[in-house]
């Protein structure tokens, strides 16, 4: 990867930690003010919100204008909020330090959409890793950023957290500097001629992409919720044993990177399966190092899941319109953990914590399975690199070089003209290399042309 990649993954790093360090403090300070419940609920969703009500808008946003100017933009709202956060809670106002956090989120949401929309042109070769890193630091930040600002509760006075935060935006300002992102080619895009959801409708990739961020976003939602009781009625390691099972879910996302490249990792389908399979056995387990073990495993597996659900995005919808899909990805998968979460309490309470567990990954694993049955879709056409170019769409589909990677799980690039684009399996014989359609998601390798 280049130095500019480097920089602009270091800088979203430091940018969403320093949004996350006030929660905890927000979350005292609120408590400490009021007996209410509900507006306690309140300042806990507060953070999840806006990427509920805004992620799709502001990911149309990052499809309209220079992609690189949105996240200046975007790093430099944060700071100037973060600041507020840091004087209300100093001037002792959690009313106004909650407004001001939440604004700092409303102003990050669409950072992620325009990076991810916008990291196949800036590096190149290296997207897949690139991205494989970006969507680690996206999801490992909800955790990270809350985890450190909780170490400083009782040690900091309540504004100096913020402040903290504020620094970290500042040095992902610096980092961020003058890098270009630009806005997709407007002759493109006029082209197009259609939207987000006429595009979904006839993008079986991209929809199943997203419902891979949903559902597994319910799972760690579910699961998330599920550990408090799991720890203080299957475990009994109490409140303890609560925290310590909370972080190794959460850090457990810094793990995907050693998953990332692996053959279980290939496909949207295989994750899913693999998530299942370690959901399942998380829930039979008697708690223990070995429970802790399969819960850092599920929390890097789902990291993974998401990386090859970006990378479909990326590949099978065209530039134009990249970042609103992603954006919406956003929204579906916050999304989904809420609805996840509202539910988890009741379904625990009455099917118990291991049952719903095993439920929850039964249907994972069903979903997954189920895409194997789907009819293939419509296959791309190929260009080899000595000029020969085979077809097997017919000419609904206009010519284009799909570039041969052979490194095992990156996705295919140069599709993004094709009505319907399908991400393909790749076989390589001979000069002449053929598409065949893939019915999983995700899923690129090349292997010995056996026909």
């Amino acid at each position: 990867m280049n130095r500019q990649v480097w920089r602009v993954i270091g800088s979203h790093a430091g940018a969403a930690v320093g949004m996350g360090l006030p929660w905890p403090m927000l979350l005292i300070v609120v408590e400490d003010s009021t007996t209410s419940h509900v507006l306690l609920g309140l300042a806990g969703a507060a953070r999840l919100a806006p990427y509920v009500a805004l992620s799709w808008l502001s990911g149309r946003l990052a499809d309209r204008r220079e992609r690189a100017r949105i996240v200046r933009l975007s790093l430099w709202a944060r700071l100037g909020f973060l600041l507020a956060c840091a004087g209300a809670l100093a001037a002792g106002s959690p009313v106004l330090a909650v407004l001001a956090a939440t604004a700092a989120i409303v102003a990050g949401t669409p950072a992620y959409p325009a990076l991810a929309a916008g990291m196949p042109r800036l590096a190149g070769p290296a997207t897949a890793r690139a991205t494989s890193l970006l969507v680690t630091v996206e999801v490992a930040s909800f955790v990270v950023g809350p985890a450190i600002g909780g170490l400083f509760v009782g040690r900091l006075p309540h504004g100096w957290v913020a402040l903290a935060g504020a620094l970290l935006v500042v040095a992902s300002i610096v980092a961020f500097g003058r890098i270009a992102m630009p806005a997709p080619d407007v002759a493109e895009a006029d082209l197009a001629g259609r939207g987000v959801w006429s595009l979904l409708r006839g993008n079986s990739s991209a929809r199943h992409a997203l419902a891979v961020v949903a559902v597994v976003n319910a799972l760690l939602s579910v699961l998330g919720l599920l550990l408090l009781q799991l720890a203080h009625e299957v475990w009994a390691s109490g409140d303890e044993g609560f925290g310590v099972a909370t972080a190794v879910l959460g850090f457990g996302a810094l793990g995907a990177p050693a998953f990332a490249h692996t053959r279980t990792m290939s496909s949207g389908r295989a994750c899913l399966l693999t998530l299942a399979g370690a959901a399942a056995a998380f829930a039979m387990l008697p708690g223990g190092p070995a429970s802790l073990c399969a819960l850092a495993v599920i929390g890097a597996v789902a990291v993974c899941c998401e990386n090859v659900a970006t990378a479909v995005l990326q590949t099978s919808v065209p530039d134009e319109l990249r970042a609103s899909v992603l954006g919406l990805g956003d929204t579906v998968m916050v999304g989904a953990a809420l609805v996840a979460a509202v539910a988890t309490p009741w379904l625990g309470d009455q099917l118990g914590p291991v049952t719903l567990v095993l439920l929850v990954a039964a249907g994972t694993g069903a979903l997954a399975l189920s895409w194997s049955s789907l009819p293939p879709p419509t296959a791309g056409v190929a260009e080899d690199p000595g000029g020969e170019q085979q077809s097997d769409a017919g000419e609904e589909h206009r010519r284009e070089r799909v570039p041969l990677r052979e490194r095992h799980g990156e996705p295919v690039g140069g599709l993004h003209g094709h009505k319907g684009a399908r991400i393909v399996t790749l076989l390589r014989g001979g000069r002449r290399p053929r598409l065949r359609p893939s019915v999983v998601l995700g899923e690129v390798h090349i292997a010995p042309d056996r026909a």
